[in-house]
């Protein structure tokens, strides 16, 4: 990425709409959108956030391409830091390709994916948690996970991180003017004793590891939770699969078998994103099509999140339903079809539902809420006040961070020279440098803002 080269893309979906916007950036950015701009002296005198209005023409034969709005943007107070441009235009993908050509013979360079975040950060308007966040808000397929992002890209999190830092180079700074002077210097219980050194090495172990605990969290609102519905044929399954998702999407036919593969569709509820699936009914089959559809279906099974096992509540369990309900003794387990006057109480620790009529629903998306909840870490109070991550890279450098801390820890305990233990802490603050940016490679950099899409 040639920071001296002045870029553009596309930053909205390609395609037919209402509207496109093509953002330009670097050096010249202004002068150069300006020679194939209508009120080119407007632009080049327009102040940051302001916009102008007029058309975008082609400076070799003084064709017009497109009436458009140019904001405009001025180091430093823009996004990427730099001067910046952007042309909200008609969307059509014509439009789009023939202002892109002509961008670009003025000489601006096509960006690569993540190229405007990373110059951002580059020029200091973000670090590398906020960059995430940004990825993350434009992946959120829920509110849950909207919520989250927009908390990441507020700061917090990045703020937590610095003040976990700042804090193991105050330990370090202090631990080395311990070594400076020798005669002061003390291990073991009596470091403990004289300055507390412990019980914030400590403080910041749990502060580590309540970060590292709230990934399992992010991550479910952030990719969604896998939920099957699992049963044996004609129990209601795509009953119950329609009535979630409220329209006509699997087959329903009381003719066993009928759902051989699968069938999948993301749905929303309270906030959190669902990828719901309807399975085949798991039975001894009788060909190899059959066989292979209940062998997915197990498969789902152990992958999924939530479970949600049906039986026919008129039939009662059969050796099947025990089996399977012994495998995944975690199941939601729902009796069905408690609409028919032959259909018994269901037993205890069973909802009575009935796919068909719609009863017993409120109570299953509540069990489904509460299992969420569960997975999430706690109930919606605890949730709102946990920092939660969503990103494996932060993971696996926070893992790393708190493996130096209990090195450190064990260290101090066995009382092992002053230098053993501030090695571990120096890690430790490497470890956590590297998930905001402070140090970090270009090959990770490259990592990072290549899973962005263009014109971010």
């Amino acid at each position: 990425m040639d920071r001296e080269q002045p870029i553009t893309a596309l930053a909205t979906a390609p395609g037919r709409s209402a509207l496109a916007v093509i953002r330009c950036s670097g050096p010249k950015t202004i002068e150069l959108c300006a020679q194939c701009f209508s009120s080119g002296e407007a632009l080049v005198s327009a102040p940051g956030y302001s916009m102008v209005h007029g058309w975008l023409k082609d400076p070799r034969n003084g064709e017009n391409i497109d009436e458009v709005l140019a904001a405009v943007f001025r180091t430093p107070r823009s996004f990427t830091g730099e001067d910046s441009v952007e042309f909200y235009c008609h969307g059509s993908s014509a439009v789009v390709a023939r202002a892109l050509a002509v961008l670009e013979q003025q000489g601006f360079s096509p960006a690569l994916p993540g190229e405007f975040s990373f110059r951002a950060f580059i020029n200091g308007k973000t670090d590398l948690v906020k960059a995430e966040a940004i990825n993350e808000l434009a992946g959120a397929n829920c509110e849950a996970a909207r919520r989250d992002a927009l908390d990441r890209l507020s700061g917090t999190l990045s703020k937590a991180y610095k003040d976990l830092r700042d804090e193991l180079l105050n330990l370090l700074a202090e631990l080395d003017a311990r070594l400076d002077y020798p005669a002061d210097e003390v291990g073991g219980e009596g470091l403990e004793a004289e300055s507390g050194l412990l019980a914030r090495l400590e403080s910041c172990q749990d502060r580590v590891r309540s970060l590292s605990q709230g990934y399992s969290a992010g991550k479910l609102r952030q990719e969604g939770a896998l939920v099957v519905v699992a049963g044996r044929p004609n129990a209601g399954k795509s009953s119950l699969f329609n009535l979630i998702v409220r329209e006509e999407r699997a087959i329903v036919s009381p003719e066993p078998g009928t759902t051989r593969d699968w069938l999948e569709v993301w749905v929303e509820l309270s906030g959190y994103a669902l990828r719901l699936v309807d399975t085949a009914g798991l039975r001894q089959a009788l060909g190899e099509i059959e066989a292979e559809g209940v062998r997915r279906s197990l498969d789902l099974s152990a992958r999924a999140d939530i479970v949600l096992y049906m039986v026919d509540g008129r039939k009662g369990l059969s050796k099947e339903d025990e089996a399977y309900l012994e495998r995944y003794s975690y199941a939601i387990k729902l009796w069905n079809k408690i609409d028919l006057e032959e259909c018994p109480e269901p037993p205890a620790g069973w909802l009575g539902l009935s796919a068909k009529k719609g009863a017993g629903l409120p109570e299953l998306e509540a069990a489904v809420l509460g299992r969420l909840a569960m997975l999430s870490g706690g109930g919606a109070a605890s949730q709102k006040e946990t920092l939660r991550l969503a990103n494996a890279r932060q993971k696996t450098l926070l893992d790393h961070c708190l493996t130096a801390l209990d090195s450190a820890q064990s260290a101090a305990a066995r009382g092992l020279p002053l230098d053993a233990l501030a090695l571990d802490i120096r890690e430790a603050a490497d470890y956590l440098g590297q998930i905001s940016g402070e140090i970090t490679s270009e090959e990770v950099f490259d990592r990072i803002f290549g899973t962005f899409c263009l014109g971010k």
